[in-house]
């Protein structure tokens, strides 16, 4: 469940900054070395400016689905399966040995590495992978006792259309399907959600489970509960606005760690985050974007920096939910539709991001390129054009009235919400205030936190607590990128978009198909319906510009895993003296 079935919030500030972990290196520029890797070091990595790590428990509700709680969840439960910044499945580093399935898509068979111990010596197994699926089985149900339901629930058909998972021996696992799906799209988006837990240490509670969903959810923000782990890294401290330690996990069955320690380090602001690189306090983290032009105070020392995309969208999220401010304006696809047009897209990147923020027309990004993107999305269904869009309203039964578009009782005016800490970001914000005020659109900007800002908009019984979001994106964190849980209702689609005939072109590109080709098509005919609907108001692809200090080694995209951003394989990285 993670993030990995769907995908997860993740800051657009923070994206623009180097996600804490999002970048990667040039292969003229790569930092890897030819010399043995070292003993020893302390890593320091920055988190974006004002995030806290609030979750450690690997089934998230929605409040707490972010990438930062991922980035560090998966240094100490590793998911089934490692996807790589190819997007492919690395089985190198994955607790599964294989995958095999038959050719109805109705059966697979999971093979599982014998060598992977928990940090109290139990034997990593089957056990432990079919207990996870009863948790998810169980926190996806509208019922689950509170903190849950989880934010996944329903991606990849997980549970409704699951007959069974058994442990077929102490390490193989096999899932029997009610319906034939999509292969490749299960093994991302159902077995993809699978992460083996301890049921021998966590299971207090073996015949009552909604008592084990209270005991859980309760210890969920605890980081002193979650001891026992089968990953790299052991979580040593937790200093909430501080920092959080990690130390090796010298049981763990992969790849082992030559670091002393790795430190999530807080930062309050890019400025303060720019000062730690330069004093050293932080050795890998971001170059912010208003600061590019000092980037020679960082290179001068010696420092790398490497531009990497991450595979996912950013967008101003409407809230189209009843209750909401402008429910019934926003739920009008003209009124999205103008908005758009009014984002100056090619300026956001050309002026406040200096290249390195191509425009992007829908939900699949044309950086890093893959074979999901669809190439008549190469240019704007709907290009920036002020007289255009204010047209469309007026099209649309809004009249200017005291410089505000007003239909009605209703005026297109309201306050949008942004995470703040970034100068970029707040730039990128204030242009488009600058430009929907030309049309008659008056926005108020209010920077927040951007826990505080998830916090707001997660809240689904006060959604008159906001009409609109902007600083939010979404990384698909290895998942088969169709809009399941996206824009159908539930999951993260927290704000109220449902379209029926978008729902069922998702639906398509679940089934198995005859063909490669008839996959491809249907998938670019749910990305093109997508674009058009505007469930959100799409916005720049935005780099990470990362920064690592020259005794930071293996600081690559084969290791830090920009495309798929909460994945880092932080065990790789060594330092030397």
């Amino acid at each position: 469940m993670k993030k990995r079935p769907l995908a997860v919030l993740s800051g657009l500030s923070a994206a623009a900054v180097g996600a804490a972990l999002v970048f990667s290196a040039p292969a003229t520029t790569a930092l890897a070395s030819t010399s043995t890797p070292q003993k020893g070091g302390t890593l320091v990595l920055a988190l974006p400016p004002q995030t806290n790590i609030t979750w450690y428990f690997p089934i998230s509700n929605s409040a707490n689905a972010s990438e930062y709680n991922s980035q560090l969840q998966d240094q100490m439960y590793p998911l089934l399966i490692y996807i790589n910044d190819q997007y492919k499945i690395d089985y190198k580093d994955s607790f599964a040995n294989n995958i095999t399935y038959n050719k109805a898509g109705t059966v697979f068979n999971i093979t599982l590495k014998h060598n992977w111990k928990w940090s109290d010596g139990q034997p990593v197994t089957s056990k432990d992978v079919v207990w996870d699926y009863q948790l998810i089985q169980a926190t996806d149900s509208p019922n689950a006792p509170a903190p849950f339901p989880n934010y996944n629930a329903g991606s990849g058909g997980v549970p409704t259309n699951v007959k069974s998972v058994q442990a077929t021996g102490k390490y193989s696992v096999r899932i029997t399907l009610k319906k034939p799906v999509n292969q490749e799209w299960f093994i991302y988006n159902g077995i993809g959600q699978l992460i083996p837990l301890p049921e021998h240490a966590w299971n207090k509670y073996p015949t009552n489970m909604t008592e084990e969903l209270k005991y859980l959810g309760k210890n969920a923000t605890n980081p002193n509960f979650f001891k026992v782990v089968d990953g790299p890294f052991k979580l040593q401290s937790a200093v909430s606005n501080q920092s959080w330690t990690l130390v090796p996990n010298p049981t763990f069955g992969g790849h082992k760690s030559t670091l002393d320690k790795v430190v999530f380090k807080y930062e309050g602001s890019s400025d303060s985050e720019f000062a730690d690189l330069k004093t050293g306090n932080v050795n890998l983290g971001y170059l912010p974007m208003a600061q590019y032009g000092s980037k020679s105070q960082l290179t001068s020392m010696g420092d790398k920096i490497n531009v990497g995309y991450n595979f996912g969208y950013y967008f101003i999220e409407l809230n189209l939910l009843k209750g909401s401010p402008l429910y019934s304006a926003f739920n009008d696809v003209k009124v999205r539709t103008a908005l758009e047009e009014g984002i100056d897209q090619n300026t956001i990147n050309n002026s406040i991001y200096h290249g390195f923020a191509p425009p992007q027309y829908g939900p699949i990004p044309k950086t890093p390129h893959t074979i999901f993107f669809d190439p008549t999305l190469n240019k704007p269904l709907f290009p920036f054009n002020i007289a255009n869009a204010k047209k469309l309203l007026e099209s649309d039964g809004w009249t200017m009235k005291n410089g505000v578009m007003t239909k009605g009782n209703q005026q297109l005016k309201f306050t949008m919400l942004y995470a703040s800490g970034d100068e970029s970001q707040m730039l990128m914000n204030e242009l488009i205030q600058s430009d929907w005020q030309k049309m008659g659109v008056d926005v108020t900007l209010k920077p927040l936190p951007f826990a505080n800002e998830i916090g707001i908009m997660s809240n689904a019984k006060e959604p008159n607590k906001w009409a609109a979001a902007s600083g939010t994106g979404i990384t698909y964190g290895g998942s088969y990128p169709s809009g399941e849980q996206l824009f159908e209702p539930g999951g993260l689609d927290n704000f109220g978009f449902n379209n029926p005939a978008l729902d069922a072109l998702i639906k398509k590109t679940n089934l198995p198909s005859p063909s490669a080709a008839q996959t491809k098509k249907n998938f670019f005919a749910y990305e093109e319906m997508t674009a058009k609907l505007l469930p959100v108001l799409w916005v720049n692809t935005v780099a990470g510009l990362g920064v690592s200090a020259p005794n930071v080694h293996n600081a690559t995209s084969k290791y830090l895993n920009p495309t798929v951003g909460s994945d880092p394989l932080l065990n790789y990285i060594w330092m030397s003296k």
